[in-house]
């Protein structure tokens, strides 16, 4: 059983190490926008554009200066 589960971590362990090497050589980063949204009281959040939430709001603020508002 010990030996079962020490081969699962090591291919767990190469799994990963593989996905972050191909990660790496993809170019894969950290988000290159931020968008900032305020809100009537003031307070704000802030998204990364490689998130969900953040490419949404990525896009509309995009297509609002498109527009020209």
């Amino acid at each position: 059983m010990k030996k079962l589960l020490r081969n699962l971590f090591l291919l767990g362990a190469l799994a990963g190490a593989a996905y972050a090497a191909r990660s790496y050589l993809q170019g894969e980063s950290a988000a290159d926008e931020t968008v900032q949204i305020v809100f009537d009281d003031g307070s704000t959040r802030s998204l990364a554009s490689n998130t969900t939430e953040g490419q949404e709001f990525t896009d509309i603020s995009r297509k609002i200066v498109e527009i020209g508002l």
